[in-house]
Order: structure tokens, then C-alpha cells, then sequence
């Protein structure tokens, strides 16, 4: 616990002036006053003393992403177990995009004064990337102002800014796949074999030639097969994150992730990171991996080259299929 220098001389000198008042216009009524003022130091430490380790703090943010040109928006929380209020506190923290650094320190007020509370804290943006924000040091005050207590908190967490989509024409493309015969049938995502992989019940969009009948005729609820996947990935997905053409790139690859998410299509995403010059992969099959993938493209490095993703993955053993690269509003298709 720190003490403030200056709030503490200033209230002492306020007592001295009113005590002068008191004495030169014999004024009794003013002593109380002074008294008063005396006790309510004391007082405010003790209860403070007894408060300021009470609190807990979280942090989220309010939607899972958000797409542009909206700005994300954090929910700072805190609950006071001690029941004791206090008037204010202010926070400082850092908010940055992982692609535009920015070590501003910021910070904001707020009141203290429920047992439970929630504060809206938007972070102003204009460019697309994975928004974080980080809170370093949380500052208490009594109620005087007198006395301070930094407590030791580091609270994080970010929120991906997506882009707008874009048309892209007529994708994805026609690509071969291995599997079984033309008599097999394809659905979902990928060729799959006469292997029943598991049962699971029915769900809306199910093929009536899944459904278990015998099983769901002894259960008397509908239930349907499961089957393997049998086929290859034909189709990688590789997004080069060229600096200056990252927004561009950005908002093709989300409209070729989602076009093929809807078609059903089995692809990859190789997302690279020059850095490490290593490479991760992400199947995606639904929204939830959609998000992931986006917010690791996020997390990687930027660099100079528009091709550096895809001659190290050609120079590497990498899974045959087609490759489809994207630089910035460019999507060129290869095998």
C-alpha cells in the first residue's frame, strides 16, 4: 500500500484552515467538524485495509469475433466478496493489433461502489487481425484519495477482427479425389467408404439412406450411420502473409473457407510461419474451426515475399493434392 503525498498535505492543510476559522471566530460548532475530519482518516485506511484485497477482476470479450468496419468490445467484471464499497479504481492496459503493434499505455476509471459490476471497454480499430488487450495493473484508492494499492493482476485475452468477404467467381474447383467407385456415395465432407465409423442420432440434413432402421426401430428414435472417411485431402488452402497485401489476402482466404465450408468440400488450410519456417494445418468443418484457423493466420508473422509460403511447402514432402495459393486478392490454382 502506497500513500499519496500530495491528497494527504492537502487534506491536512484544509483541517488547518478550518482550525484557524475555529479559533479566530470562536466558533465551537467547527471543532466537531475538525473531530470529524480527524476520525475520517483513520477510518477510511481501516476499512480500505479491509476492502482492497476483496476484489477479483476477469476479463472476455463480449462477442467470440467481430467482422469489420465494427470494433471489438471487452468485458472488464470485478466482485468485492468484502461488501465494503469503494468509490473508484482505474485500470491500465494495452490494446494493439498482433499485426500493428502499439505500446500505448491506457487508462480508465471506474466506480467500485457495487458488489458486482461489468464495464464496456471498446478498443477503436480500423484494420483487420487479432485485437488483444492486456490489463498490467489495477490501482484501488480509499475514500479519501490518501491511500493506494496496485494489485498484482495480468489479465489478457483478444478477439479476432475478420474482413469482409468478397466474390470470388466460380470455386472451388474441380479436383479428383481417391476413394472408392463412382457407386459410392459422397456426402458431408470427403469421400467416405462402407466402413461404419459410429452411430449417432438423427440430425436435420441427414440422408434417409444413413438411417439405422433396425436400430431406431428397437430404440424408437431415429438414428443414423456414421461412415469413414476413405479419401485424401485434395484440396490445400496456402495464404501467404505478405505485409502489405495482408488485408486482401485476408478476405480471400475467409470467402474460400467459407464457399467450401457451405459446399461441403474436404480441404486444408496450411497456414506458415516464416519465422519458424514451419507449417500447421487445419481441417475445417465447422464454424468454431473456421474461427480458429483465422485467428491462428492472425497470430503468424508477416513478411516481405508473396511466395515464401508456397516454395517452402513445394521444396517440402508435402501431402499431394492441389494447392490453391492466395496473395492478396490473387488465387491462382496448382497441383
Amino acid at each position: 500500500m502506497k500513500i499519496n503525498y500530495l491528497s494527504l498535505i492537502i487534506y491536512m492543510a484544509a483541517i488547518a484552515v478550518i482550525s484557524a476559522f475555529a479559533l479566530i471566530y470562536e466558533q465551537p460548532a467547527v471543532v466537531l467538524f475538525i473531530l470529524m475530519l480527524l476520525l475520517l482518516l483513520p477510518i477510511s485506511l481501516i476499512l480500505f485495509i479491509n476492502a482492497n484485497s476483496k476484489f477479483t477482476f476477469s476479463l472476455s470479450p463480449k462477442n467470440p469475433y467481430v467482422e469489420e468496419p465494427n470494433s471489438p468490445s471487452f468485458l472488464l467484471e470485478f466482485e468485492n466478496e468484502s461488501r465494503i464499497p469503494l468509490f473508484t479504481g482505474d485500470v491500465y492496459f494495452h490494446a494493439e493489433n498482433r499485426f500493428y503493434p502499439n505500446e500505448t499505455v491506457h487508462k480508465l476509471s471506474i466506480p467500485l461502489t457495487r458488489r458486482k459490476n461489468s464495464f464496456t471497454i471498446p478498443i477503436e480499430t480500423y484494420n483487420i487481425g487479432l485485437v488483444g488487450i492486456r490489463i498490467d495493473k489495477i490501482v484501488l484508492y480509499d475514500y479519501l484519495s490518501i491511500f493506494k494499492k496496485e494489485v498484482d493482476i495480468t489479465l489478457e485475452t483478444s478477439v479476432p477482427v475478420l474482413p469482409k468477404e468478397r466474390f470470388i467467381g466460380d470455386f472451388p474447383p474441380a479436383v479428383p479425389k481417391d476413394g472408392p467407385d463412382e457407386f459410392t456415395e459422397s456426402e458431408n465432407i470427403g469421400n467416405i467408404s462402407s466402413d461404419v465409423k459410429e452411430i449417432r442420432e438423427y440430425r436435420p440434413g441427414d440422408r434417409l439412406q444413413r438411417i439405422h432402421w433396425k436400430l431406431s426401430a428397437k430404440l424408437d428414435d431415429l438414428f443414423v450411420k456414421e461412415m469413414a472417411h476413405t479419401s485424401t485431402l485434395a484440396i490445400i488452402l496456402i495464404p501467404e502473409l505478405c505485409r502489405d497485401k495482408i488485408h486482401d489476402t485476408a478476405s480471400s482466404l475467409l470467402s474460400c473457407i467459407k464457399i467450401m465450408y457451405e459446399k461441403k468440400e474436404r480441404f486444408e488450410l496450411c497456414i506458415y510461419n516464416d519465422k519458424a519456417c514451419e507449417y500447421s494445418f487445419f481441417t475445417v468443418t465447422s464454424e468454431e474451426e473456421m474461427l480458429e484457423a483465422m485467428t491462428h493466420f492472425y497470430c503468424q508473422p508477416l513478411y516481405e515475399g508473396e511466395d515464401n509460403a508456397l516454395e517452402t511447402y513445394l521444396h517440402s514432402s508435402g501431402k499431394i493434392a492441389t494447392v490453391i495459393h492466395i496473395v492478396g486478392k490473387k488465387i491462382s490454382i496448382g497441383e
